[in-house]
């Protein structure tokens, strides 16, 4: 009995369909792989975006909540400051006791220089750095490099101005798994809630693909005790290991602080009161994805005693009295007075 021969596809149909299949994966692999990584990036810019929102609340309430003293006591506390440096520098000259308290009266008498309520400067703890970044402009490329050191900008604030998160909840739960003790800084927050505090850069210890080095911003609460804060930040303590940092961002490759003051931009600024307040203040900051920003922050401000001089002040009968000042109108109030607004 005869049989019919059954058809089969040949070696080369076979091997025919063997690559276009193989194309097909590997053209599926490639596009499964694209969207992973344009995935993966959207997550990470949309993490840098609501870091950059909040970053912006935070600076905004901390400019807007600026402790000073009043025109009348800056006045009496620059005259005690010229009085000191002149007692220094007479006794560094080794001037004749008589003559120093003839110039100066007694000189045990002389108050001490009252510290800043507003201090920006380079931070001491990150010496030697320096960040450099080149913004595209348009259609021309990359502009001129331009570079800054790290800051640090402490502030005595009316009230608190950033809420730890989750985040930072986690990260002070690592640091006790692992067996270390958070840097205690002693108290920040006086009973009226006014609060001494500062924002901080931390090398995270890793490079961006253009090989920018990589920081990260912080809050940190700083002592209301002159002595402790100066010998906490002598130390050059990790910010991620003192008690009460906020962490707000962890990817800056770039960042700036300056304040506007009579016709000049500046990044070097101290306040004491009133007197010296600037007009505006600038944040421009660089994150690892290349996005730029800059706020402007016009500030506002209470008159008020210093967080460390509470002790000092207390023991009035009752509260004393204050103003708010605001188109034209007077309100009497109780705690402290409230300003805002430009002068410069």
């Amino acid at each position: 009995m005869a049989t019919q021969a059954r058809p089969a596809f040949t070696m080369i149909e076979l091997m025919m369909a063997i690559v276009m299949g193989t194309i097909i994966l590997f053209a599926a692999m490639g596009m499964f792989h694209t969207m992973e990584r344009a995935d993966a990036i959207a997550d990470v810019r949309a993490e840098e975006g609501t870091q950059l929102q909040r970053t912006q609340h935070v600076v905004n309430r901390a400019m807007g909540s600026l402790l000073v003293m009043s025109r009348q006591d800056q006045q009496e506390a620059d005259a005690a400051r010229e009085a000191r440096e002149q007692a220094d520098g007479a006794l560094a000259e080794g001037e004749e006791p008589g003559a120093l308290a003839d110039a100066t009266g007694d000189v045990e008498e002389i108050p001490d220089v009252a510290r800043p309520r507003l201090l920006l400067e380079p931070d001491p703890r990150m010496q030697g750095y320096e960040m450099t970044r080149r913004v595209r402009i348009g259609e021309q490329g990359l502009g001129t490099p331009e570079s800054t050191v790290p800051q640090r900008l402490e502030l005595a604030l009316s009230a608190p101005c950033v809420i730890p998160s989750f985040a930072d909840e986690q990260r002070r739960y690592r640091i006790a798994e692992l067996g270390l003790a958070p840097v205690e800084i002693g108290s920040s927050v006086d009973s009226e809630g006014a609060v001494r505090g500062a924002f901080v850069l931390r090398d995270e210890r890793r490079l961006t693909s253009l090989g920018s080095r990589v920081y990260s911003m912080w809050w940190l609460p700083v002592a209301g005790d002159t002595e402790a804060a100066e010998a906490i930040l002598a130390e050059q303590f990790d910010p991620a290991l003192i008690e009460g940092a906020v962490m707000l961002m962890d990817s800056v490759v770039w960042a700036r602080w300056r304040f506007f003051k009579e016709g000049e931009w500046r990044d070097r600024f101290s306040v004491l009161g009133e007197l010296d307040l600037a007009a505006y203040g600038e944040l421009e900051l660089t994150t690892a994805q290349n996005v730029t920003v800059a706020w402007l922050f016009e500030l506002a401000w209470t008159v008020g005693i210093d967080p460390e001089d509470e002790g000092d002040e207390t023991g009035q009968e009752g509260e004393e009295a204050i103003e708010v000042e605001g188109g034209g109108e007077t309100i009497e109030l109780g705690g402290g007075a409230i300003r805002s607004g430009s002068e410069n």
